[in-house]
């Protein structure tokens, strides 16, 4: 089948959301809770009654766009309009506006579906100053509970309860998760594969588990001059240790886990103290759940190990532990499906990176379209083609489609 690409309407959105929050020191910061947020918010607001949607927000600040079917049961194609600091102008806000372009397309068409077809934008997917990562969709699925947030403040102290009254979330809703039957994520490749491949397109067999790891060195405090070695109990010193074990364990596994740490927090981090305390994060990731959690306990008994050989106190807690998920198999063959028809070779890919997509997996049918970007993401410089978008733009219409038309949609379980 030849491809069409039509993209000018989709482009103008991309290109306008990405003037909100833009950061003059490069790329796009929007936060959750944050001021170029809630700008983000009102625009889709906007753009959603320009395409004949009917716009609400849940109590979780989860934005929803319906366009309304014979049914009340929803499926929803979305992601996310926060962004990490100077991120790029497609990571979530890319799935946002295709699944926009997708349902207002089928409106445009006459077509009159079965199900209730949504766009769903959810909240506050990336770290962000309340330091709880893809709210909306643990809220919406009961990951976590409004009891759960209800005393959480940022560093100005003002509280998520606030932040979600700002963004519109009503106080008293039930979430919309009985009605919800199935969810498609469209996201951006953010590596590489899909690049050196030559492919636009790829479907998500199975999203990364993630395990994070606070651990904290405590040594003693002292002066740089007059401390003699054998006296010293030094947290750098012994966290330089901690990262021997991490470096050897990352080449190791390489290939089936990546590590990263990516905070350190040195105290009293002056030039002429001997430093009393690191606190730093390490993070693994690995699709193989087993290995996941083998390669972060083995990380932590071994550093213990080496902070009581160095004299030192150390402590961890947990952050995150995210299991492996897989996505539903009769979502996976619909994309492969309508992906088929305009480019016969498309791979399926494990996403190392984490997803709103990983939590709805679990209560629901759900999906994911990888679509090709420069392999930069979480930066300034990420980009994506107008003709990709598009190329995925045909897809989920197609699929959307088929998806809406499926006999019993218990079927898809």
């Amino acid at each position: 089948m030849q491809e069409k690409l039509p993209f000018s309407r989709l482009k103008q959105r991309v290109d306008v959301l990405a003037q909100i929050g833009r950061d003059p020191s490069g790329g796009i910061t929007r936060p959750f809770g944050g001021a170029a947020e809630l700008l983000a918010r009102q625009w889709f607001v906007a753009e959603a009654g320009i395409a004949g949607l009917e716009p609400s927000t849940d109590a979780a600040g989860n934005m929803w766009a319906l366009y309304p079917g014979e049914h009340p049961e929803i499926l929803a194609i979305g992601s996310h309009l926060d962004t990490v600091t100077q991120g790029g102008a497609y990571d979530g806000a890319l799935g946002v506006v295709l699944g926009m372009e997708s349902i207002q397309t089928l409106r445009e068409q006459d077509y009159r579906p079965r199900h209730t077809l949504a766009v769903l934008v959810l909240s506050g997917e990336e770290p962000n100053p309340f330091r709880l990562s893809t709210l909306g969709s643990r809220l919406l699925t009961g990951v976590l509970s409004f009891e759960d947030i209800a005393g959480v403040t940022d560093d100005q102290g003002v509280s998520l309860t606030e932040a979600l009254r700002r963004a519109n979330a009503p106080s008293h809703q039930e979430l919309a998760l009985s009605r919800l039957r199935g969810f498609i994520e469209p996201h951006i490749e953010q590596g590489a594969r899909l690049q050196e491949q030559g492919l636009p397109l790829a479907v998500v067999t199975r999203i990364t588990g993630i395990v994070r790891h606070s651990i904290t060195i405590t040594g003693e405090q002292n002066h740089a001059g007059t401390t003699e070695r054998d006296r010293r109990r030094d947290a750098v010193q012994t966290f330089a240790r901690a990262m021997e074990v991490f470096q050897r364990l990352e080449t190791q596994f390489s290939g089936d886990v990546r590590g990263t740490v990516g905070y350190v927090s040195v105290f009293p981090n002056s030039v002429n103290i001997v430093p009393s305390q690191v606190e730093f994060i390490v993070e693994w990731r690995s699709p193989q759940q087993s290995l996941l959690h083998a390669v972060a306990e083995t990380f932590w008994t071994q550093v213990q190990s080496r902070v009581h050989e160095m004299g030192l106190k150390v402590s961890r807690t947990v952050i995150l532990s995210q299991d492996p998920v897989s996505m539903d198999r009769r979502v996976q063959e619909l994309l492969h499906h309508s992906i088929a028809a305009y480019h016969p070779e498309h791979p399926g890919l494990v996403s190392w990176a984490g997803h709103d997509a990983a939590h709805l997996a679990k209560k629901m049918p759900t999906g994911m379209l990888f679509i090709r970007s420069n392999g930069k993401s979480h930066c300034p410089d990420e980009d994506c083609t107008p003709q990709d978008m598009a190329r995925a733009l045909d897809v989920l219409i197609t699929t959307l489609n088929q998806w809406d038309q499926t006999e019993n949609l218990k079927e898809l379980s």
